[in-house]
C-alpha cells in the first residue's frame, strides 16, 4: 500500500522530534552528572560530606563535600557557606578562590562551596539562559555551571501546594521546600533541603561556629542588595564592617535581620544556635528581572542596555555603571573582602568573642581587581592529586 503524503511527513516530522528528545536528554544528564573540580589549600586539615551529620543524605545530590581548615592554634571557628542559590554563581567561586589559597593562623575555618549542590544538575526552569560560564586562567579556560535558585524537581518531589515552613508554620511558597534558604532550621526527617539544612545547622552547633557566614547575590532592582544582613547578636560587628567598607574600599549597608521572616540563614542560625550570623548580598545583574538578551558575557562581565536604562530612570538600588558592569572579580572579590572585614571586627569586639580569635589569610578585593578570578585558581591536572576534589 502506497504511504500517503501527510503521513510520511508525519513519521518524518516525528523522527525529527525523536532525535531532538535524544540529544536534548544527553544534554541534560551530562548537566545533572558533571562535577565540578575544585583545588584546596595544602592548608586543609579535614574533608568531610555534609550527610556525616545527616546519614540520610548519603547518595543524594543534597550531599556535598565540607572542608576544614584547623591551624592548630587554639582560637574561634568561622563556617563560610557558598551556593545556597547556585544561579548566584560569585558565592560558589568566592568559595572556590577561599579553598584554593587559604592559609589559617588561628583557629578554624569551614568551607562548604556548594550548599545546594542538587540546584546545581540543572539551569533555571523556563529562563533561555547559558548552562555554564567561563573563567581566564593561566592554564586556559575553566567552565562553571550557572545553576538554579532551587533543588532539582527530581531530587524533591512532589513540591507541596504551599509550603509550611518548620516549625514556624509560616506559609511560604510551595518551591521554597527547594530552597535552602527558606528551610532553616531543617529537620533531620524532612525533605531533601530541610535535611540539608539540619546538617549545616548540625556543624553549626557540634562544632561549635563562632561566626557563620552566608554569601549572596541579588539584583540591582532587589532593595538588599550590597548589604549584609545580621541577626541580633552580630548587628554591631557588622555594622562596624560595613562602614569601613564604604569609606575605603566599596559601598556597604547592613539590616537586621527581620523577626517576622523564617527559614533564612540570618534569622535561623542565631535563633538555633549561639553563632554570630551574617548573610551578604553582591550586586548581580544576571539575576535581574528586566535584562535583554542572556549572552554568555552578562553573567561573567555583568553590562546589559536595559538595566542602563533603568539606572539612568533611577530605578536600581545601587549606581549601575555600564561600563564597568558587575563583573565576577568584583562580586568575587566583595564576598571575600566582605568576609574578611566581619572577621576582622568580630575579632576587635573581644567582648563577644571571649577571645576566641581567627586569624586568616585568602585573596583580598584588591587582588581580585586587579589579577581576576583566574588567577586564584589552581590547575587540576596539575595539582596535588590529594588536594584535588569533585563537587
Amino acid at each position: 500500500m502506497k504511504m500517503s503524503k501527510s503521513i510520511l511527513v508525519k513519521l518524518i516530522a516525528l523522527a525529527v522530534a525523536l532525535v531532538l528528545a535524544a540529544l536534548a536528554g544527553v544534554e541534560f544528564y551530562n548537566y545533572r552528572h558533571t562535577p565540578e573540580t575544585v583545588v584546596a589549600s595544602s592548608a586543609l586539615t579535614e574533608t568531610h560530606m555534609l550527610s556525616e551529620w545527616v546519614p540520610s543524605l548519603k547518595g543524594t545530590f543534597g550531599d556535598t563535600p565540607v572542608f576544614f581548615f584547623d591551624s592548630g592554634v587554639e582560637g574561634g571557628t568561622m563556617l563560610y557557606l557558598g551556593g545556597t542559590h547556585p544561579y548566584e554563581p560569585a558565592t560558589s567561586m568566592s568559595a572556590y578562590v577561599m579553598l584554593n589559597n587559604i592559609t589559617v593562623q588561628k583557629g578554624r575555618v569551614i568551607i562548604i562551596p556548594q550548599a545546594n549542590r542538587s540546584a546545581t544538575t540543572l539551569g533555571m526552569l523556563g529562563n533561555a539562559y547559558p548552562p555554564y560560564y567561563k573563567v581566564e586562567t593561566e592554564w586556559g579556560t575553566a567552565q562553571f555551571k550557572n545553576g538554579d535558585r532551587w533543588a532539582n524537581p527530581l531530587d524533591s518531589w512532589p513540591d507541596p501546594f504551599t509550603y509550611m515552613h518548620y516549625p514556624s508554620n509560616l506559609a511560604l511558597t510551595y518551591q521554597d521546600i527547594r530552597n535552602v534558604n527558606r528551610c532553616y532550621p531543617g529537620r533531620p526527617d524532612g525533605s531533601l533541603i530541610e535535611r540539608v539544612c539540619f546538617a549545616i545547622m548540625e556543624i553549626i552547633r557540634n562544632e561549635d561556629v563562632d561566626i557563620a557566614i552566608d554569601s549572596h547575590e541579588a539584583a540591582v532592582m532587589y532593595p538588599v542588595v550590597e548589604t549584609y544582613v545580621a541577626h541580633d547578636r552580630a548587628l554591631d560587628m557588622a555594622m562596624m564592617a560595613s562602614m569601613s567598607l564604604s569609606a575605603d574600599r566599596f559601598y556597604m549597608k547592613c539590616e537586621a535581620s527581620p523577626k517576622n521572616l523564617r527559614g533564612l540563614s540570618h534569622r535561623e542560625w542565631g535563633d538555633y544556635s549561639d553563632t554570630l550570623a551574617v548573610l551578604m548580598e553582591t550586586p548581580h545583574t544576571f539575576t535581574d528581572w528586566i535584562v535583554g538578551p542572556m549572552t554568555d558575557d552578562l553573567q561573567p562581565v555583568g553590562q546589559d542596555e536595559i538595566l542602563k536604562i533603568a539606572a539612568e530612570h533611577g530605578l536600581t538600588y545601587v549606581d549601575y555603571d555600564y561600563e564597568f558592569g558587575t563583573p565576577l572579580k568584583y562580586r568575587v572579590g566583595r564576598h571575600l573582602e566582605g568576609a574578611k572585614e566581619v572577621l576582622s571586627w568580630a575579632n576587635d569586639m573581644q567582648l563577644m568573642w571571649e577571645n576566641k580569635d581567627i586569624q586568616v589569610t585568602w585573596p583580598s578585593y584588591n587582588e581580585l581587581m586587579e589579577k581576576d578570578c583566574g588567577y586564584f585558581l589552581e590547575n587540576p591536572e596539575t595539582a596535588d592529586p590529594s588536594l584535588v576534589f569533585e563537587i
